[in-house]
């Protein structure tokens, strides 16, 4: 697919809404208010036979009322009506449809789905869905999706063929202050799949790094193409669900997709360059060190903490994941031993104990992002009563700056290290609430490291 095809659904200059309703609690209302209340410059059209005025807005009865070109349709019409709304798109020149309407293949009707992608074969449409949640493109402020929670901006592109996964997802993000460039549903996949976006993402400017859901690939080798040319220039990450016989009967009646063997998927992914996870939740994490922080030049972890546990497991998981946590030098002992009281601990980890604040975390990490003998940085701080979140945290973002080495943070609790993270997070670092996922997201940058070189 040419990057232009995927500019009109992602960047389109007008949009109509087919099925546009009043009532938020239904798909083509909520679609309707998200569309409406950001800041988007294109123009929107809403369409709807039976009302006049929607959300204070004019409404037109059908496409060929509409004034003027139109880039992009989104369809949210009783499935049996969708083929009559690609023909008038068609009439009307329409280039590219988001089909949100279910009861395509996803619940057999494979014929039906059929009968539309033939319609928009014929005339030159390019579709995503059906099935479909929508997409956004936070650059333009263009929210065509369902969900309740809106888009933080950021650098990250989400690619998903389920739509409850990316209502989830927008909603964990924005809890954890995450944004992202574009967010797009594939669905049911009769047209536009994983291959046509990463083509378009490559060249993004707004996207860093992209993370994929996947249930299944339907061209395994258009899929490996895309994704190793989109790989050399931005980090790709992916989980792929489906795996288990109960998953795959799962992804089949979920959106129509046949998953593959796990032995294939990963010898796929690895050929590609693309940065495998297993758990959703390390499939953001990982994306939001990907895209934040710069690629370590080898997979030698330094640690350093105030809890000697945390440190630790820290270290434990490190190992596991195959990361190497290595004894540092007498030399750097020596200068953190200089910053630190007589009875904490310079080794890796390096354990400040209890009471370290802000001028023990800058130094102690700012020793050994200079040290030469670590590839990456986990400062590690779980609030004892003795320190507050804050002088650590600017500590850890002002030993970071201008090093060129990787740096994540793991700050474990709730309401004692919220202003921690929050000044880490504004800082471009990477925050993590336990070691194993904070040792996982090192371990993505570490393999992304390692797939191209």
């Amino acid at each position: 697919m040419s990057s232009d095809g995927l500019r009109y659904l992602l960047e389109p200059r007008s949009v109509a809404i087919v099925g546009a309703s009043s009532e938020i609690q239904k798909v083509g209302g909520a679609i309707s208010r998200n569309a409406l209340s950001g800041s988007y410059r294109g123009r929107i059209y809403l369409v709807n036979p039976r009302r006049k005025f929607i959300l204070g807005h004019r409404v037109y009865p059908d496409l060929a009322s509409v004034p003027g070109d139109l880039d992009l349709v989104e369809i949210v019409v009783p499935a049996e009506a969708v083929p009559e709304v690609m023909i008038q798109a068609g009439e009307k020149g329409v280039k590219a449809a988001i089909i949100v309407s279910a009861g395509f293949a996803e619940t057999g009707n494979i014929e039906l789905q059929n009968k539309v992608r033939s319609i928009a074969e014929s005339m030159g449409i390019r579709v995503l869905g059906p099935n479909c949640f929508g997409v956004i493109n936070t650059a333009i402020d263009l929210d065509l999706t369902f969900s309740f929670t809106r888009a933080l901006r950021g650098n990250i592109a989400f690619i998903s063929q389920s739509g409850a996964m990316c209502c989830g997802t927008l909603d964990y993000a924005y809890s954890q202050g995450i944004g992202f460039s574009k967010f797009v549903n594939l669905g049911n996949k009769c047209d536009v799949d994983e291959a046509d976006v990463l083509d378009y993402l490559a060249s993004d400017p707004q996207t860093k790094a992209v993370a994929l859901y996947i249930e299944g690939v339907g061209d395994g080798r258009r899929f490996m193409e895309a994704a190793k040319g989109a790989s050399k220039l931005k980090p790709l990450i992916a989980m792929k669900a489906g795996l288990t016989e109960a998953g795959a009967r799962a992804a089949l009646s979920h959106t129509a997709s046949l998953a593959g063997r796990r032995e294939i998927i990963e010898a796929a992914f690895r050929q590609s360059g693309v940065v495998k996870v297993d758990d959703v939740e390390d499939l953001i994490g990982g994306a939001v060190a990907l895209a934040g922080q710069p690629t370590p030049k080898g997979a030698r972890i330094g640690i350093v903490t105030n809890a000697g546990g945390l440190g630790v497991t820290v270290a434990d998981w490190c190992q596991i994941l195959g990361l190497e946590v290595p004894a540092l030098s007498e030399d750097v002992r020596r200068r953190i031993g200089g910053v630190l009281p007589r009875f904490a601990s310079s080794g890796n980890p390096v354990d400040m104990t209890g009471d370290a604040g802000y001028n023990q975390y800058r130094a102690v990490s700012e020793i050994l992002l200079e040290s030469g003998e670590i590839d990456l940085l986990i400062a590690v701080f779980t609030s004892q009563g003795l320190v507050t979140s804050d002088g650590p945290a600017h500590g850890i973002v002002e030993a970071a700056s201008n090093k060129g080495k990787p740096v994540l943070a793991l700050l474990m609790g709730g309401r004692s290290v919220e202003q921690g993270r929050r000044i880490l997070t504004q800082g471009g670092i990477p925050v993590y609430g336990f070691p194993e996922k904070t040792a996982k997201a090192a371990s993505a940058m570490v393999q992304r490291m390692m797939l191209n070189s």
